[in-house]
């Protein structure tokens, strides 16, 4: 099938685009696979295209132009343009009826399922309910995928033949190499603990002899180099100075001074602020327990205005009240994409989570220990901490390396 590269303007989509008469009606997931693999670099088209299928099955709508003028409402040109290409191949393929897909856990096999369940009560490794959910996902995607390879026709198992193809399907829908590995970690540790309780699960030897090369299944490899750009000082300030709302300047403050990562921001609770002890209670990615950290004044003085301006919680609200209240890290992307794009300083590989970043850039910078920056950012791993050094080493070499020696 030949592969169509340009989105298409709004007269090449018909108003009106109802299933075809007579035509098998397909699964949104079976949909969305054969868009994927018509796209060049599926990018997040996928996902946006899905989001309107599932739109317009929650409201009883035909998938056409007509809904997507509803659904698109105040959404930006970038979440509307790869909804009109998907429906451009909608119209190609003869405009299937599209029906909503099995939930995973009918088209998971109880096998499957009590597998999963098992695994993960005995996985004393998985800190954190967020992990397990993680997990929960990674794993049910896989066998998903294993139950729409059989509906199919085509041969598939928890088997390491499975997981290889599992894993260049991922590649093909264009995931990252951190994303495919996030899916292909938890497979092979489930294989481990299949592997080691096979007797009490009944396993053969060729099924164990089958699972054994699933180890050797290589992770995609990660660039170990700088993942996100970071501001430098003059740009950080600017970037405060230009936020006038308290909440938006708040959150962004915890960002880039800080350095808290977006899932932490949200789960801030007003107890976790200490103003007094200028300390901040933070609970990381995956934990269960909090950790304090040096609440600086800056930052503090932004946390301060928030919580007296009436434009969120107040002072006297209860200790364990969400800082801010029903916020989510989509939300706080959007954001922050704004107020950098409204400067001038969005770039490639500048993003929120490039205010952690910059952080631990401009502490390293100013001469801080890198093992007091590696306890500020909660880095498990020092080696994570030295990328700053790496950075500044990079940066700093030319001007620093004397003429001659």
């Amino acid at each position: 099938m030949a592969r169509h590269r340009l989105t298409p303007a709004l007269s090449d989509i018909p108003d009106t685009a109802v299933g075809s008469v007579g035509t098998r009606p397909v699964s949104v997931g079976q949909f969305i696979n054969q868009f994927t693999a018509w796209l060049t670099k599926p990018g997040n088209y996928p996902r946006l295209a899905r989001q309107f299928v599932l739109y317009c099955l929650e409201h009883g709508l035909p998938i056409d132009l007509g809904s997507l003028r509803i659904y698109a409402g105040d959404k930006a040109g970038n979440q509307v343009s790869p909804v009109k290409k998907f429906l451009f191949f909608y119209q190609m393929q003869g405009m299937p009826t599209i029906v909503p897909d099995a939930s995973a856990h009918k088209r998971i096999s109880p096998a499957a399922n009590e597998l999963i369940l098992g695994y993960l009560s005995e996985a004393t490794h998985l800190r954190g309910d967020k992990t397990k959910e993680n997990y929960t996902q990674a794993l049910n995607a896989f066998f998903t995928y294993i139950a729409d390879e059989q509906n199919e026709g085509r041969t598939a198992s928890f088997s390491a033949q499975t997981i290889g193809q599992y894993v260049n399907d991922l590649r093909r829908r264009g995931l990252s190499a951190f994303t495919v590995n996030f899916y292909l970690s938890p497979i092979k540790q489930l294989t481990e603990w299949v592997i080691k309780h096979r007797t009490r699960l009944g396993l053969t030897n060729e099924q164990v002899d089958g699972l054994r090369d699933v180890q050797t299944i290589r992770g995609l490899t990660i660039e170990r180099g700088f993942y996100k750009d970071s501001l430098n000082e003059a740009e950080r300030d600017q970037l405060l100075a230009h936020i006038d709302d308290p909440t938006d300047r708040a959150i962004v403050a915890l960002l880039v001074l800080e350095g808290l990562r977006t899932v932490e921001v949200i789960r801030l609770t007003v107890g976790d602020v200490e103003f007094d002890r200028e300390q901040l209670q933070v609970r990381g990615k995956g934990k269960s327990t909090k950790k304090a950290i040096k609440l600086f004044s800056p930052c503090a003085n932004a946390l301060r205005h928030y919580l007296q301006s009436g434009t969120g919680v107040s002072l006297v609200a209860p200790h364990s009240y969400p800082l801010f209240p029903n916020l989510k890290t989509a939300q706080i992307r959007y954001r922050v994409d704004k107020y950098l794009k409204a400067l001038d300083l969005k770039r490639p590989k500048m993003s929120a989570h490039s205010l952690r970043h910059t952080t631990g850039q401009i502490m390293i910078d100013k001469g801080v220990e890198p093992m007091w920056v590696q306890r500020h950012l909660r880095h498990e791993l020092f080696e994570t901490t030295q990328f700053y050094i790496k950075k500044q080493t990079e940066r700093d070499y030319f001007v620093k390396m004397p003429d001659q020696v």
